[in-house]
Parts: C-alpha cells; structure tokens; sequence
C-alpha cells in the first residue's frame, strides 16, 4: 500500500528542486556572462588607450608611461598588456619576467577574446586585437584577473542555493499544510460514510472539490443501491418465508394429528414449486458480473434466450438500436427489473412478448409487452403492489412487479402499466442516467 500524499509531497519537492536549480544555473550563467561582457568592454577601452598613447619616434615605438594607470606598474597587480611591433616588443611593468606566449592573430582575424591561465595561477580575461599604424602592423594584448570576480559569482551561487534551500523548505512546509487540508475531505467522506453504515445518516451529502465529486457521487450511488438491495433481499425473504409457512404448518398438522396422506403431499408440491420458482428467477436475474455498466444490445438478448428455454411456447421479440449506447445503471438491477418483467409478460402472454429499449436525452427507456388478456383498469392501480396477483391461478406470491417498482423507484424513475398494440399488459420505465 502506498500513500499518495507522500507520493505528492516527494513529486512537489523534486520538483520544485529542479525548478530552483534550473534557475540558479541560468542565473549563474547570465549573471558570469554580464560581467564578463563588463569588464571585456572596459578591457577594449584600456587597448583603445594603449593605441592613443602609441607613438613612433626615432624608428621606434613607444608608449607614454605619465598617460597610463598606475595598476600595469605594479608586478602582480591584475592588470597587463603587452604590444608587439615590427621592430620590438613592449609589456606592461606588472608582468615583470613572466614568460608570456599569447595567440598569434592571423590575418583574418583582427581580434579575439579568450581566457588563460597566467601569471601566479590567475585567471585572465583576455583582449587581443590588431592594427595598422603609420604602416606597422601592430598586435595589442592586455589582459585583467578576474579571478574575484569568480569568487564573488561563486559566493553568490552559494547564497542563492541556500536562499533556494531555504524557500524549498518553506516552500513544502506551505505545501503540506495545504495537502493535509485538501485531504481532510477524505476525513469527512468516510465518517459520512461510517454515519451511514451505522445508520446514522442516510445519504452523504456534503460540499466536497469538484476534482473528488465524481468519486463521492459514484459511492453515494453504490451506498444508495446497497441498502436497496438488502431491502428487497429482506422483503423478498420476508415473504417467501410467510409463504412457505402456511404449507409447514399443514405437515405439522399433519404430523400430529394425522389424516388424509394426500395434504401432506400437496403442501410438499406447493413447497417444491415455491423453491423452483425462486431458483428460476435467480437464474433470470444472475448476471455474469457485479455491477458495472448495463450493454442492453448484449445482455437482453442473452436474457431473451434464458427465458425462451423457460416458456419454450412464447416468441420473444426484440428491438434494440444497433447504436445504442451502454447505460451508467447497475447490471444486476436491470436483469432483475427487466427479467421480472419478461417472466410477468411470459406467464399470462398467449403467444408472443415484445421488449424495446432505447436511449434519448440522456433516458433509459425500457417497454416490455405481451398479447395476454390484459389487465381492467382498477387492477392497473394495484399491479405493483407486493402480495397483489394478477391470476390467483397461476403459480407466483406477487413480488415480481413490486420490486420491478422498488427498482427503478431508487434510480428515481417511473413505472407505469397500460394496455399494449395486441390488448395485453404493457410495462413501460423511464430512468434519468449519468453519461459513462
């Protein structure tokens, strides 16, 4: 078992880990690229001076010391340069005896900037670049450590990975607060859900996120068809009991008294019956899975068949649209709606049962009819009533239609009885569904 907060918590830290260290970088990268783009620029306005204060006398070029900063006097100051003409070279005082062996400059390449390592293990930025001056082709290199500029950019990095630590930190306790919140819902779900097991509550309405609504409708909706289900049940066993009653008390009777051998044999008759009707219409009403969604176009016609083997002298006609969509209903509901419904129509029909479904507008629409004699308009009243026969001679104890009413009563639908095409009964239901 796992914990999907954990699993977010973790998510959320990694990435907001990565988040801070793809900004760190790229702010490292642009913040080394500025300065260097600085001091470059200022290393080039250093060479334009050099180029200014070159000055040729007596065959020989020389530069004005009084003119230059001081910081390419002093050995190791930072700062150097280093001019190269025909006829001799000059360098700057602060690289002293330094064995200097810069890149030459072709004659494509009039200028160029690079890093190196120089003198005392500095790190030097670079300006190379190449003139021509009263005809004298003349290569002008200086050179500036920014060796503190990297310790600077270096202790900022580290600064701002301790400012992202920190902020991440903060960052998930803020996180955590707002997910132990978020999954309080599930808190309250569940003790909705333990007030309706303990018959506390009988529904779980309560505000929950729209992203959870699907998931609490769904449970609401299987609580609901839970505790319809144990009411049929205990109905249908409550009345299958009080029916088998009256037959054991005969063989009681019997037993103790005595008398004619054949009322025993009658009540074991009406007992077997009993048992094999209601074996029948489990058979009618299994389903080969628990809930889920119903696909009239394959299980009708496998109930179809079932019932044919049942009542082999009944045609049973189906008309299911070929586009018809599967319906967000329970299966073991509808087999047990609509099997009750095609044995009721079997049992009085003469020759013939129709079924029709079809779905509009978001409408399950069930219509099952037979050419059976019909049923007078003051017996359509109480056709749904529990115990209430149609035929006191035909084999049954009247609960079929009563828990096809109670069914489809707890999806909120409407059932209604009236006269069919052929003067037989005709059963129609409409039940509102929620798309797949």
């Amino acid at each position: 078992m796992f914990s999907l907060k954990k699993r977010l918590r973790k998510s959320l830290f990694l990435q907001m880990l990565l988040l801070m260290l793809v900004v760190l970088l790229t702010l490292y990268i642009f913040m080394q690229k500025l300065v260097n783009e600085q001091l470059l620029t200022r290393l080039q306005h250093d060479a334009d001076s050099l180029i200014t204060l070159l000055e040729k006398k007596q065959g020989r070029w020389q530069v004005d010391p009084t003119h230059i900063s001081t910081v390419y006097s002093r050995v190791r100051s930072g700062h150097y340069y280093r001019i190269k003409t025909p006829q001799q070279i000059l360098r700057s005082r602060s690289l002293f005896d330094y064995p200097l062996t810069p890149q030459d400059l072709n004659v494509e390449t009039a200028e160029r900037s690079y890093q190196m390592v120089g003198l005392g293990g500095q790190n030097w930025l670079v300006w190379q670049q190449a003139i021509d001056k009263k005809g004298d082709r003349i290569e002008i290199w200086i050179a500036e450590d920014i060796s503190p500029v990297d310790v600077l950019l270096l202790r900022f990095a580290l600064i701002a990975v301790l400012l992202i630590v920190g902020l991440t930190l903060v960052f998930m306790l803020v996180q955590q607060k707002i997910l132990d919140h978020s999954f309080r819902v599930f808190d309250r779900l569940r003790e909705q859900l333990q007030s309706i097991r303990q018959g506390e509550s009988s529904h779980a309405g309560m505000p929950v996120p729209q992203e959870i609504l699907p998931l609490a409708q769904e449970i609401e909706l299987l609580v609901q068809q839970m505790k319809q289900r144990i009411t049929r049940t205990r109905n249908a066993i409550g009345n299958l009991a009080h029916e088998i009653k009256r037959p054991l008390q005969i063989l009681s009777l019997f037993l103790d008294q005595g008398g004619d051998p054949q009322v025993p044999r009658q009540s074991l008759q009406e007992i077997r019956q009993i048992v094999e009707r209601e074996l029948r219409r489990a058979k009618i009403s299994a389903s080969p899975a628990v809930g889920g969604a119903f696909d009239a176009t394959q299980e009708i016609p496998m109930l179809a068949k079932v019932l044919e083997k049942i009542y082999p002298d009944i045609e049973i006609s189906l008309q299911l649209p070929q586009d018809l969509p599967a319906f967000n209903l329970d299966r073991d509901d509808m087999f047990e709606l609509i099997g009750n419904l095609l044995d009721n129509a079997c049992k009085f029909a003469h020759s013939r049962v129709r079924i029709s479904v079809s779905g509009q507008q978001g409408r399950f629409l069930l219509t099952v009819e037979d050419d059976g004699d019909g049923v007078d308009s003051a017996q359509l009243e109480r056709i749904t009533e529990k115990g209430f026969r149609l035929d006191e001679s035909r084999s049954g104890h009247g609960l079929g239609l009563g828990i096809c009413a109670d069914i489809v009563q707890g999806y909120g639908g409407r059932l209604s009885f009236s006269v069919s095409r052929w003067q037989g009964l005709k059963a129609e239901v409409e039940i509102g569904v929620r798309p797949l």
